[in-house]
């Protein structure tokens, strides 16, 4: 062991003494978890405050999982985010709360029951859905919908509705349209069935199901539209903009939720506040009493209220501050915060922190190791203000099917780590710390506290390669949704890439120790045809064991007889050499490149894909230019490459690899010269 490395052991088991006495301390603390859909939405951050709110007057900590969206059926690899989800146990948290109401788009009320169920003898509570067996916040919703639709009614003389709902089973949307339905009995309105739209509960569903209304009716034959959720609205608000509807005059929109940007749009949307925060400050309160052995009502409804805006004509439309009125007439004053967040200001800010995550995807896309990765990820990290993180990597990456509980294997290490609080950083030097995650999701020496973390699923396409643990800084939440993808992404080409190059170097070893057959070809030192094939298909093997894609490319040198007939066979071997050479400049060094004979160039480029392929073709033109224009030879070097990719339909034989590669390089060569093109060579 290094003297650096001696002392990085004694500075980190001297840090890990602090922190495992802290921990101890702090684990006296009742941890709660709470499980969202996504990080971005407003919904989620709403909820976490509210929960927030109380915990921590109450010294508790909480830590946030987002599982994306239960059984989703519109992403394919949608379901990997539920994988943190198995770290809710006794061993890590001491309750959790529930974010039911975002699940109920792909999945029943009874499964969302026994998955619940399945976390005894945790204790659990519901935030949306009302469960008779488990502790359960609901929104009221009932009186403040017939209130809004009243108020459409009597205030605004409205008699012609259109209802944009959604499919499946929602308790949410049952519940809201019942309500919308009775208020429209109570008056002796008759609705129109035709007129119920569904939206999804989503923008751009809505934005579909209403612009199809338009062209198979011709156009909107209402006077009001009532959406179920604010996004619908939203959606409604932009397609009627869209079609010169005037808001409210032609047409009254309202919506649900009063998100922030109820207040901040134009015109400004008649909602219903359902009050999220303080729904997760009593999910919060009642658990912390459960988990205490008091005794108390498992059971518990918040009310919400209408609030009228200018898409129904209460506000005037010159007005800019975002004010509602109540249903008494009082006025409801919006945030200044609120409205500042979603002005130019913050406009600016999200835009140059994405720039900044561009800038970032772009650098880690180049041939990157796993150890190169683990040099820059902490100080890429807190560039986003995060102030504490830890990367936790299994020791190979799990390929899953979908599932409803995630099977974490035995041995995790930790990656990275670092703690701003605790002036803690965990070295690339230093010594993999190992873990079993099925009993714990980090080990006691990370941090002192888990307060304010979110974790969040590594995983590209079917392979999980671990979790981040971290604490976010203050960039928007749509911010650090972005970072955990392109970690994501970046670990898994990373480790596509190490897979590669160590595969190539034993490959490489191997060739070595057991050819008995020269496997390079002698004027390039690129492999030859046999060589080639043999390694290639231990390649393709590795990939198809992994679900790995890439591209077979198949290349040859334009003109090469040409210059063969005009300049000789010398000149025709300094152009095959030279070409060699700017192939291995342009190609990785783990990508296995050959001299098939003649003019004839192949290439197994492993996780390549066909954008990619393009600016490398580029690049390899840029090339040839410089040695066109430095060479001094009599000739012009260029080359003409087909593709064919591998994985998925398209297999993983070599050979009929190479024969699409063949003819699409046919096609090139056709496009390149016309008519004037015969034949390949």
């Amino acid at each position: 062991m290094t003297k650096q490395k001696s002392a990085e052991k004694k500075i980190f088991i001297a840090y890990r003494n602090i922190i495992c006495y802290n921990y101890n301390v702090m684990r006296l603390r009742k941890r709660i978890a709470i499980i969202v859909d996504y990080l971005e939405t407003e919904y989620t951050n709403r909820a976490v405050e509210g929960a927030q709110n109380f915990l921590k007057k109450h010294n508790a900590e909480l830590v946030v999982f987002p599982i994306g969206t239960m059984n989703a059926v519109n992403f394919n690899y949608e379901y990997q985010n539920l994988a943190v989800a198995s770290h809710i146990n006794s061993n890590n948290v001491d309750g959790m709360i529930f974010l039911t109401c975002t699940q109920l788009n792909n999945v029943s009320t009874e499964y969302l029951r026994m998955y619940l169920k399945s976390f005894s003898p945790l204790p659990v509570v519901s935030v949306g859905c009302k469960f008779e067996d488990i502790p359960s916040i609901t929104i009221s919703c009932k009186r403040s919908m017939c209130q809004l639709v009243e108020h459409l009614i009597l205030t605004h003389k409205k008699k012609n509705f259109a209802l944009m709902t959604l499919e499946g089973e929602s308790q949410e949307a049952r519940e809201r349209e019942n309500a919308f339905r009775q208020t429209l009995k109570k008056y002796k309105i008759e609705f129109d069935e035709f007129k119920k739209i569904y939206g999804g509960f989503t923008y751009d569903t809505a934005i579909s199901a209403l612009r199809e209304y338009r062209e198979r009716n011709g156009k909107f034959d209402f006077e009001a539209i009532v959406a179920l959720n604010d996004e619908m609205a939203f959606a409604c608000l932009d397609v009627l903009k869209m079609y010169d509807v005037k808001i409210p005059q032609e047409v009254t929109v309202t919506g649900f939720d009063d998100e922030i940007r109820a207040a901040c749009v134009t015109p400004s949307l008649t909602s219903i506040n359902q009050n999220v925060e303080k729904q997760t400050e009593a999910a919060a309160k009642l658990l912390y009493k459960i988990i205490n052995g008091e005794n108390t009502s498992i059971k518990k409804a918040i009310s919400s209220y209408p609030v009228f805006r200018q898409t129904c004509g209460c506000v005037s439309p010159k007005d800019t501050t975002g004010v509602g009125i109540g249903i008494k007439g009082n006025k409801i004053e919006a945030s200044v915060k609120n409205i500042m967040d979603f002005g130019l200001n913050k406009w600016y800010a999200n835009r140059n922190n994405f720039i900044q995550i561009i800038q970032h995807y772009s650098t880690l896309q180049a041939e990157i190791t796993l150890d190169s990765l683990r040099q820059r990820i902490n100080s890429d990290l807190i560039s986003y203000g995060i102030t504490a993180a830890a990367i936790c990597l299994f020791e190979s990456p799990v390929s899953t099917e979908r599932f409803d509980f995630f099977k974490f294997p035995d041995k995790t290490y930790i990656f990275s780590a670092f703690d701003k609080k605790n002036n803690f950083i965990l070295s690339h030097n230093s010594e993999k710390i190992y873990f079993d995650p099925k009993s714990k999701m980090l080990p006691d020496e990370i941090f002192s506290s888990m307060d304010g973390m979110y974790v969040c699923t590594l995983f590209n396409n079917s392979l999980i390669y671990g979790y981040i643990v971290y604490r976010p800084g203050d960039y928007d939440s749509s911010v650090y949704s972005m970072v955990c993808k392109m970690i994501s992404s970046s670990i898994a080409n990373a480790v596509t890439f190490s897979q590669a190059k160590n595969k190539l170097k034993k490959l490489e070893k191997d060739y070595n120790k057991i050819c008995a057959v020269s496997v390079t070809d002698e004027l390039t030192g690129l492999l030859n045809r046999r060589g080639f094939i043999s390694i290639s298909s231990r390649i393709l093997e590795t990939a198809m064991n992994s679900g790995q894609s890439g591209l077979v490319l198949f290349g040859d040198i334009d003109g090469l007889k040409k210059i063969n007939d005009t300049h000789g066979h010398a000149a025709g071997d300094r152009a095959i050499k030279n070409e060699a050479e700017l192939l291995k400049k342009t190609f990785r060094s783990s990508d296995a490149i050959a001299r098939l004979g003649g003019d004839e160039f192949a290439i197994l480029a492993a996780g390549l894909n066909q954008e990619n392929f393009s600016k490398l073709k580029d690049r390899l033109q840029v090339y040839c230019d410089e040695y066109n224009k430095n060479s001094g030879e009599p000739f012009t070097l260029s080359i003409s490459i087909g593709s064919a990719p591998f994985g998925g339909k398209s297999g993983y034989d070599i050979n009929s690899l190479l024969e699409y590669a063949d003819s699409v390089l046919y096609k090139e060569k056709q496009k390149k010269y016309g008519f004037k093109f015969k034949g390949r060579k």
